[in-house]
């Protein structure tokens, strides 16, 4: 009787083992995910496309365009271009997908342009906004001769040594002229030569 039940310990074991799925079950499922995409679940496919790059060992080059395809329709712009730049990578111009390949990249590197243009907008809007940057002390540091008040300007013989336009010779910068100076609005008290 022990016999019996060490064999089927030893068997139901071994089934736990077997239950990972195969490069080509990962395949299946690949193409399973194609399939989903194509019928316009992209979130869905996007998920399955996820389980099958992180299992399979040799990614096929369709999976770069499939997953890059997808990508492009979830609107994730960096991904889809560095996907689909890939698959032709892998591919060449012979690529079976290379044509709509260039022609989703065309339309996601506009829009990820777009997006980058829309991000300097939004991070100058937030520079340009009047923040202003409590000082501890009612002094800050210069930032331009970083404390020392001079600043040194190679000559064609020796060093040209000028006092900082900014701090005056100071190295120093009053609350209100260091706001200033973030935003871009505190003029030098003299031109650098």
């Amino acid at each position: 009787m022990n016999k019996v039940l060490l064999i089927f310990l030893l068997t139901s074991s071994s089934s736990v083992y077997a239950q990972r799925p195969t490069d080509t079950e990962y395949l299946s499922m690949m193409d399973r995910a194609a399939e989903i995409m194509y019928s316009g679940e992209h979130r869905r496919a996007d998920s399955i496309f996820h389980v099958v790059l992180r299992n399979l060992k040799v990614l096929p080059a369709e999976l770069a365009f499939y997953f890059g395809r997808n990508s492009f329709y979830l609107e994730k712009n960096k991904q889809a271009i560095n996907w689909l730049n890939k698959y032709i990578e892998l591919k060449g111009t012979k690529g079976q997908y290379f044509d709509e390949s260039i022609q989703l990249l065309e339309v996601a590197n506009s829009r990820f342009a777009t997006e980058r243009q829309e991000d300097v907008a939004e991070v100058l809007a937030e520079l340009n906004r009047d923040t202003r940057i409590e000082c501890p002390t009612g002094r800050m540091l210069c930032p331009v001769c970083n404390g020392s008040g001079v600043l040194i300007k190679e000559g064609k013989f020796e060093p040209i040594y000028q006092t900082c336009p900014f701090s005056g010779g100071d190295g120093f910068l009053t609350c209100d002229e260091y706001n200033l100076f973030l935003r871009g609005e505190l003029a030098p008290e003299e031109e650098l030569r």
